[in-house]
């Protein structure tokens, strides 16, 4: 906010943006309009500034001042833009030309800033550096160039921050925003990886995004004609600074004289990145920071430095090159707007730093103070002496007025003989001269200066009674930043560089140096000296205008005003002397003839305005008529009191109103006058037409009454024809009512017998319908009482057949028996006859050795050889008898052997004919157990008897009684036998008679087929083992899917149960044990989402295989089903077997036929199913689970940030996770391609979770029912909308369709006008979905945070509460939705859908290609 303070505006810093105090619009207001006319307004002195220019052709300066925070630097921009708008307008229709230029004017601004402003401990965007801007302008007043003057850059701020201060901006919006092409090419890092910047604490500033002010900086570029080229080079010597800072250094030995090396690794690094930048060589650079080079008469000495001093020269290398980049900035700012040599006039615009005075003051606070007292002093000037220097010249009676003047202050810095500078000059040429010694310098030449004092605690600090305060200096430093150290290395190193910015920089610098001094002093005091000179210069030759900048609080908080602070700003500012003196002395004041011109019409005597040496008494005159006091007139003008030049404006103003009205008196009456003749004349042509008018009226009034009256005569008949109409027409309606009253009466007789005639009826035949069904129960319980006798028919059967199933078995374990009977007779037989082959053999020797001995002893007897003879004999005969005797007993035992396989043949038949009446009896029972069935439908009640009748006979049925056997037959007796049995069998006594040589032979028989049973029971064993094994460990791993999506592992499962007929078994356990294998497999992972959908395909595919391929074995016999339909069991096991069997309809698997399938197969199919739902359920909770938590957040909209208020949320991480979780189950559903039938309900039903969840949660929190909420929830179903689309047809309509509730919720929040809304229009066409409980809830907590919008109308919330009132019997209470958990779809219904399976062309597993059983899996079915 801005006010005047003696012709001086005041513009109070509010600390906040108020852009509506200066936009265009205002800008319009102001322009051309007198000073004073309006409010107080910076642009208001621009476009005072500017008339001054047009009218006087006199250059104008605007001089902003005030302390650091105040303000300066915006309002500077505020003058700038303003002048530049009002000279852009005045010059329309003409030359286009100018427009560029101040584009251009307006583009340096944050450019400038970026370079030349900092954080401080007061101001977050500090100037630190003074700039004076010249508009110029040309003969029409047309801006038609520009300068820009920078006095003093804040060089120590490169390598030295205090906290929480910052360096210059544009280190950290370099570091923030440069993009990853140029961070790579000048290897840059964070900010806080770098000496210069992380010497504070401070990186970012409240509000400020350092990477969009780095693009604002480098459109401000473009915008003043800044190449991409030149803005790569200069932001590169950026970067060079930066890596600068990073170069450490350590003193090589113990003593400072060895010199200094490179600290680590990181250092190294550092001047490596810093040579490359600046495109120099790393090993020049790193001599010229570690080594000072001294040039002799005939040599080139290089002395080493310790590391303080590498350190210190390479802070000047880094102050030099930013300095002189900001001098190259400047002038190419320059160059590009252009200077007019030939302008006129020009405006300048100075915006320096404000009075400063910190805990610690140092050079830099001195220098903004000196040029803040040269300000002061001109203002001084322009303000106190040249309005005395005006009263004097002008000879009136005046006193001279007491005022604070600073002379002495700039004498006491600026003197040359004992000045500060000049002390501060001298102790630098000296160099071994110490602050301490300075400060002893000053004590001693300044002591008598009331100016000048010495603290009471410090020997090295100083005060200055500045014109604002008392400001102490702190001298530690005061030297060295006062020595502004060129070092020669540097400049040559640089200005070989081939960075073409770089080099131009340091060229003229490095030609102009001498080349036997390694280092030059400049003064940096002596120097800002010289330019404050040459400003002030400039600005005397100017018409000042001045703007005093006031920091209302030192907190830069908003609307907050600290009194005694303003106070001190305006008087250490001079504005309340400024107005002291405009009050006291003479403010209002005129030229004698641009008095007289304005104020002569107030002259009493006008005769003497027009003779030459009578102004004076004209001007007595008139002021005395004004009666004036106070007021005087000097030689050239007439001087008067604050508020006397507005009472002779209102005299004149009245004179002039006084004479404006005269005339248009007179004006007037003439208009009047002219009026009034004209309407007379008109007014005796229009009597004349109205007597005529009236004459014709008459005429036509006699004519309507003749034509009314005849038009009444004609209506008053039709009137009555029409009443008696009516009268009959009645006449006849009442009739008919009476008539209809009567048949009615009738009717409703009749009805009424008729309906005790019927209820008459329906009691008989209810009678007779109970008494018909209690005897239809009483055969139904007889029949059930008879299914006992039937159960204990069918126990007696089965026992009677496990008997002969016993018995045969004993039988053919004594075959068995016989026959290795018979076989070790006949081994003895053989053994005995091999033993009398023997005897005879041995005879025969003994034979030809008696005759050897008989030739040789002739002389034994004769008898001897006869008697030899006879025993020959009888041994012949012996072997005879017993060759006979084996014959006769093999032909025994063949006989034998085939009487027995006769009655085997014979027990066969038997059991055969067994089997058959065991099946004719389980169809009866199936029968039996479907009429009871029926007969609990028909009669309701079925008593405990019964049931139990039933389960015994159920058991009786699964569970056979078991006759009991010797442990002989056990062996053979079992239905399976362990692979562990051994296989051997006891060896079976030899029998002397024929009976047990057969029953031998039958027993060795059954024990050989025995051995078969077992091998095979042994090797189907090891099968099975491996196909468990491969289920359960590697079925995910080594089985996957073919091309057309068919599961390996399903038709790997399938042609093995098939290849082994397990389908056709009566009873095995392979089926429990792959149930198991399944469920073992699933349960090691249950909530990967990859696991479970393999599963659910594998499950669902062998499902489908099984339904399209197992028949029951009954389902041809339809005659005995026909026969056996009147038992009770037989019924219930033929609908058993009904839901068993595949449909009519179903297709089967090509190349494979239908198999007549057993009990233990169907009821794996059962099992099956239920493991698809079971999986169907683990999948579908598991994401329940995964979203449940998401779902609770994402159905509140985060709370926007203070700077991002105005932009629309962003969708929080909540819905990422739900779009992340249906896109994981989605992909992993394609990937195990999951048939369509399941994909579909399962999206339904989780999209029904995600409605549920997310309506209960609006309808329970009140805080998620606002506008903003509302408008964060359909963004982010629309985004889940649009995944649904893309989701490649996965998400039908149908499951889009589930969230209608939480949609049409939605859109009720989001609705407009909402009050004008009525019930009709919510509930039917907006909402239908929604219960009235559930909109009554939702308007009732709706509340708007964006627009403040009301909810429904007052009329519409009571139709709904009525309404509620009404519904409250019909309807439930609850007005939240209920999540349905069950499974939405019948397995088996979609398990007969006709699905493309490939049983062939499948890569066999590994385990199963080396194994010789599973090699039927590489042909095709049809070949298995």
């Amino acid at each position: 906010r801005e006010t005047w303070g003696g012709g001086i505006l005041i513009a109070v810093n509010p600390f906040k943006a108020m852009g509506h105090l200066y936009d265009e619009h205002m800008m319009g207001m102001y322009r051309g309009g007198k000073l004073g006319d309006l409010s107080p307004h910076v642009y208001a002195v621009a476009d005072c500034a500017y008339d001054a220019l047009r009218a006087e052709n006199v250059s104008q300066s605007i001089l902003v001042s005030g302390e650091s925070g105040a303000g300066k630097t915006e309002t500077a921009k505020l003058i700038m833009q303003y002048i530049a708008h009002t000279s852009s307008s005045a010059m329309s229709g003409g030359d286009d030309g100018q427009k560029p230029t101040q584009d251009k004017v307006l583009d340096s601004n944050p450019l400038l800033e970026a370079f030349g402003n900092a954080k401080t401990s007061r101001n977050d965007n500090s100037s630190r550096f003074g700039k004076y801007v010249e508009m110029q302008f040309d003969a029409d007043h047309r801006i038609s160039g520009a300068a820009i003057r920078t006095y003093l850059l804040e060089r120590s701020r490169v390598v030295k921050t205090n906290d929480p201060e910052r360096n210059f901006h544009i280190f950290y919006q370099l570091c923030a925003g440069a993009d990853d092409e140029d961070r790579k090419a000048w290897r840059l890092k964070d900010a806080s990886h770098y000496h210069y910047t992380n010497q504070s604490a401070c990186f970012e500033l409240e509000g400020v995004d350092n990477a969009e002010e780095y693009k604002r900086t480098v459109r401000a570029m473009r915008g003043v004609g800044i190449s991409e080229a030149e803005e790569k080079n200069m932001m590169s010597v950026v970067a060079g600074i930066l890596h600068l800072g990073n170069v450490q250094f350590i003193n090589q030995g113990d003593s400072a004289d060895e010199g200094c090396v490179l600290a680590d690794d990181a250092a190294k690094a550092a001047l490596g990145d810093a040579a490359a930048v600046l495109n120099v060589g790393v090993a020049a650079l790193e001599q010229s920071l570690r080594t000072r080079r001294i040039v002799l008469s005939d040599e080139v000495i290089y002395k080493p430095l310790p590391a303080a001093e590498a350190t210190h020269s390479r802070d000047a290398l880094a102050k030099s090159l930013y300095s002189k980049l900001f001098d190259a900035l400047v002038e190419r700012i320059n160059a590009s707007i252009g200077q007019d040599a030939n302008s006129v006039a020009f405006i300048g615009v100075l915006d320096i730093y404000g009075f400063e005075s910190f805990a610690v003051n140092s050079f830099e606070q001195f220098c903004i103070n000196f040029a803040n007292e040269k300000l002061q002093q001109h203002f001084n000037q322009h303000v106190f002496k040249m309005e005395q220097e005006e009263y004097e010249k002008e000879g009136i009676d005046w006193s001279y007025i007491e005022f604070v003047d600073n002379q002495d202050m700039l004498d006491v810095i600026e003197r040359r003989a004992n000045g500060i500078i000049a002390l501060l000059d001298e102790s630098c040429m000296l160099a071994s001269t110490t602050d301490e010694q300075f400060v002893q310098k000053l004590y001693s030449g300044l002591k008598d200066e009331p100016r000048f004092s010495k603290p009471k605690v410090s020997q090295s600090a100083f005060t200055l009674s500045h014109y604002a305060g008392e400001v102490t200096y702190e001298s530690a430093t005061f030297l060295d930043k006062n020595k502004d150290f060129v070092v020669q290395q540097h400049e040559e190193l640089l200005a070989k560089s081939e960075r073409g910015v770089v080099a131009e920089m340091f060229t003229t610098s490095a030609t102009s140096t001498s080349s036997r001094s390694s280092t030059k002093l400049s003064s940096v005091s002596a120097r800002f000296k010289t330019q404050l000179g040459e400003l002030m210069a400039k600005l005397n030759v100017t018409e000042p205008h001045y703007i005093r900048c006031i920091k209302p609080n030192a907190a830069s908080k908003p609307s907050s005003f600290e009194s005694s602070n303003v106070l001190q700003q305006l008087r250490c500012g001079g504005v309340l002397e400024a107005v002291r003196i405009s009050c006291a002395g003479y403010p209002s004041r005129k030229p004698v003839e641009m008095f007289l011109a304005r104020y002569g019409l107030l002259a009493p005597d006008m005769a003497s305005l027009f003779f030459e040496g009578s102004e004076r008494e004209a001007l007595k005159g008139i002021l005395s008529a004004a009666h004036v006091t106070g007021w005087q007139i000097g030689k050239t003008k007439v001087f008067l009191r604050a508020g006397q030049m507005a009472i002779l404006d209102v005299l004149r103003q009245q004179k002039l109103n006084a004479a404006a009205t005269e005339i248009q008196r007179r004006a007037r009456a003439f208009v009047k006058r002219k009026q009034y003749q004209d309407l007379r004349s008109a007014s005796i042509k229009v009597a004349a037409m109205a007597r005529g008018m009236i004459a014709r009226k008459l005429v036509r009034t006699m004519r309507q009454e003749i034509a009314a009256v005849r038009i009444q005569t004609a209506f008053r008949a039709i009137r009555d024809r029409v009443k008696y109409a009516r009268t009959k027409e009645a006449a006849v309606k009442l009739q008919a009512i009476v008539r209809g009253a009567r048949a009615r009466q009738i009717l409703r007789e009749t009805r009424a017998m008729e309906a005790k005639t019927n209820d008459a009826a329906r009691k008989i035949q209810s009678n007779w319908r109970g008494k018909k069904a209690r005897k239809d129960f009483a055969i139904v319980k007889q029949k059930a009482r008879e299914t006992g006798a039937l159960l204990e028919a069918k126990s007696a059967l089965e026992r009677q057949l496990d008997s002969e199933r016993s018995r045969t078995a004993m039988e053919q374990r004594a075959r068995q028996d016989d026959q290795i009977r018979f076989s070790q007779i006949e081994r003895d037989l053989n053994v005995r006859v091999k033993d009398l082959e023997a005897a005879l053999m041995q005879s025969k020797a003994q034979i030809v050795e008696v005759e050897r001995e008989s030739r040789v002893a002739k002389d034994e007897t004769a008898s001897e050889i006869a008697e030899l003879k006879s025993c020959v004999d009888k041994a012949l005969l012996d072997v005879d008898a017993a060759i006979r005797e084996r014959d006769t007993v093999t032909t025994e035992s063949a006989i034998a052997l085939e009487t027995l396989n006769s009655r085997i043949d014979e027990e066969l038949a038997l059991n055969a004919k067994l089997q058959t009446e065991i099946e004719c009896l389980s169809r009866e029972r199936d029968a039996l157990t479907q009429a009871l069935e029926e007969a609990r439908l028909h009669g309701g009640i079925i008593g405990k008897e019964n049931e139990s009748e039933r389960e015994r006979g159920m058991s009786s049925y699964s569970t056979p009684t078991k006759t009991p056997t010797t442990s002989r037959f056990t062996g053979i007796l079992s239905p399976l036998m362990s692979p562990s049995t051994e296989l051997n069998t006891p060896e079976t006594p030899l029998t002397p008679n024929d009976d047990d040589a057969a029953a031998a032979l039958e027993r060795e028989q059954a024990e050989l087929d025995a051995r078969k049973a077992k091998l095979e029971q042994m090797r189907s064993h090891n099968d099975y083992s491996v196909l468990l094994t491969f289920i359960e460990h590697h079925a995910l791993r080594d089985a996957g899917f073919m091309e057309n999506g068919t599961p390996v592992l399903a038709c790997i499962i399938f042609r093995c149960l098939l290849k082994w007929g397990t389908f056709e078994a009566e009873r095995t356990s392979l089926f429990d044990k792959i149930n198991d294998s399944m469920n073992l497999s699933l349960e090691r992972a249950p909530e990967d989402y990859v696991l479970l959908t393999y599963w659910l395909s594998n499950a669902f595919t062998l499902l489908n295989l099984l339904h399209r391929t197992l028949k029951s074995s009954s389902s041809n016999s339809k005659a005995n089903r026909r026969k056996s339909s009147t038992f009770l069991l037989d019924r219930m096991a033929s609908r058993f077997r009904s839901s068993s069997t595949p449909l009519a309809s179903s297709p089967g698997v090509k190349g494979v036929e239908q198999i007549n399938a057993k009990y233990p197969a169907f009821l794996f199919k059962q099992q099956l199913a239920a493991f698809v739902e079971k999986v169907y359920g683990m999948l579908r909770d598991h994401m329940k689970k995964d979203m449940s938590k998401a779902l609770a957040e994402c159905i509140q909209a985060p709370r926007p940030n203070r700077s991002n208020s105005a932009k629309a949320p962003k969708l929080s991480e909540s819905w990422t996770v739900i779009i992340e979780t249906l896109d994981k189950c989605q992909k992993a559903m394609v990937s195990s391609y999951v048939p369509r039938e399941l994909e579909k309900p399962f999206f339904v039903q989780v999209f029904c979770f995600i409605n549920v969840q997310m309506f209960n949660a609006l309808l329970l929190r009140r805080e998620c029912c606002s506008f903003s909420n509302g408008e964060y929830i359909k963004m982010g179903l629309a985004t889940l909308e649009e995944w649904s689309i893309q989701s490649n047809n996965v998400v039908s309509e149908e499951a889009w369709e589930e969230l209608r509730f939480i949609r049409q919720a939605v859109q009720l929040l989001v609705i407009d006008h909402k009050p004008k809304k009525t019930l009709n229009e919510l509930s039917l066409e907006l909402c239908p979905q929604l219960t009235i409980q559930q909109l009554y809830r939702i308007s009732t907590m709706y509340w708007d945070d964006k627009f403040g919008t009301e909810t429904v109308s007052s009329d519409v919330l009571v139709d709904m509460k009525a309404r509620m009132t009404q519904d409250s019997n019909t309807q439930k209470n609850s007005f939240l939705l209920d999540d349905d958990s069950s499974v939405q779809f019948s397995v088996d219904a979609i398990a007969g859908h006709d699905l493309e399976v490939q049983l062939s062309g499948f890569s066999v597993p590994e385990t199963m290609l080396n194994n010789p059983s599973f090699a039927f899996l590489v042909c095709d079915p049809a070949q298995q």
